[in-house]
């Protein structure tokens, strides 16, 4: 059927609505990245201390990571993003607070706020667009804008948080501008949005745990997956690490190198990473059109991830390799995600997804507590060491997946076995 005119202008207007959401939320999120680490510094914390912080976010988005998706699709995911904006932007405003207690308190909301974000506003858009009866093929589409408009977002995001510490001499003016965007994307979701569900809304708890139990059936019976589960554990493992201990490894870079900054343009820093993830994500893009397997630039990923943390540990006091090697992670990560996402599309089946995705995440979660445990401990320069033996192994183990000949159908786009709701206990 050929899409007419008043087909494709609806598209295009529930398309910019979705948008305009979704790109408002990330520009909320982006904000607090680059001024999190310096703002818990400004209050005089111990790196362990803002590492337990950090702990807390993880374990609350363990916890809620594995029921939150079900819940949504239970209780409706409008009502879902709603929370996210009160969460998250309550989360941002009790950042102002020096008060040890208060910040905890911030990222357990934090955790809840990720989990939220990571699924609800993706499943909304699909169930919507389904729903309105519009071409498959558009939400790969609307999805592939989103994920290069949401590059432009972060690096706009940080030129934003940058100016507004310059301006306003506080360092929790970002999150104050991040609060207010949240407001904002909170009526647009209460005036555009319709409501939709997954599931029936009896039975919420029954529905969760037989999703999760399927999901772990999946992942237990399949290496395939376990594979991608162990690839990326160990990169968002590394990455969540990098998020929490590059601005102090760059401030020993700068003292390394006898050079002195009272006041460090991290908000342009976070734009120039950002800018180098974008080009990781075209990268993946030309090599994918030139025939280079998925499985390929996943294990290229690793590698480069792995090779940027060794590039950091031998240049550590010289400000330009570290500040580069930052740089070349951060592609890594532009090359990461649309690889990741790619395999897990054809190796996990559509009806385990949500289950599969939220054990996923699991071993992530606790790896990063792992080794934030040791922080105050370990040099920074040893855990780096340790990040970059961590997507080395993952690299090869990415590398052995792609020689076994178990997984050449779903290579080929064949589905995945599912494991079917008639399975019992």
């Amino acid at each position: 059927m050929i899409p007419t005119v008043k087909n494709n202008s609806s598209f295009s207007a529930f398309r910019n609505n979705y948008l305009a959401v979704y790109l408002t939320v990330m520009m909320s999120d982006w904000l607090q990245g680059p001024y999190l680490y310096a703002l818990y510094q400004s209050y005089k914390f111990s790196m362990y201390e803002i590492a337990i912080l950090f702990i807390t976010g993880f374990v609350s988005g363990a916890v809620f990571g594995t029921v939150i998706a079900n819940t949504a699709d239970v209780w409706g995911r409008k009502k879902m993003a709603l929370l996210f904006c009160l969460t998250s932007s309550t989360a941002s405003l009790i950042r102002l607070s020096d008060n040890y207690h208060h910040l905890v308190v911030s990222h357990l909301l934090s955790g809840l706020s990720t989990a939220l974000l990571y699924c609800v506003f993706e499943a909304w858009y699909i169930s919507q667009h389904q729903r309105k009866g519009f071409a498959p093929p558009l939400i790969g589409a609307t999805f592939s804008t989103a994920i290069f408009l949401n590059g432009l977002v972060a690096i706009l995001a940080g030129i934003v948080s940058n100016i507004a510490v310059e301006w306003s001499g506080s360092l929790a003016a970002p999150f104050v501008i991040s609060a207010f965007t949240l407001v904002f994307a909170g009526l647009l979701i209460s005036s555009s949005w319709e409501e939709n569900y997954g599931e029936s809304k009896t039975n919420a708890s029954g529905s969760i745990l037989k999703t999760m139990f399927e999901g772990l059936v999946v992942l237990k019976s399949d290496v395939n997956i376990l594979s991608l589960g162990m690839a990326q554990t160990v990169f968002e493992c590394c990455m969540y690490t990098f998020v929490l201990l590059y601005t102090p490894a760059l401030e020993a870079s700068i003292t390394a190198s006898g050079n002195q900054e009272s006041l460090l343009p991290l908000g342009y820093l976070f734009s120039g990473m950002m800018f180098c993830s974008m080009m990781g994500s075209i990268a993946f893009k030309i090599l994918s059109a030139h025939g280079v397997q998925t499985d390929s630039l996943l294990s290229l990923a690793l590698f480069v991830a792995g090779s940027s943390f060794c590039f950091i540990v031998l240049n550590s006091a010289n400000t330009s390799y570290t500040v580069l090697a930052f740089l070349l992670f951060e592609f890594s990560t532009g090359m990461y995600f649309p690889s990741i996402g790619t395999l897990r599309a054809l190796a996990i089946p559509e009806q385990n997804r949500t289950g599969v995705m939220a054990f996923l995440r699991v071993p992530m979660n606790f790896a990063v507590i792992a080794i934030m445990l040791r922080v105050e401990t370990m040099p920074v320069l040893e855990i780096f060491q340790i990040c970059a033996l961590l997507n080395f192994v993952g690299g090869l183990v990415i590398m052995w997946r792609a020689m076994d000949p178990s997984r050449i159908g779903a290579a080929a786009g064949a589905p995945a076995k599912a494991v079917g709701s008639s399975h019992e206990l």
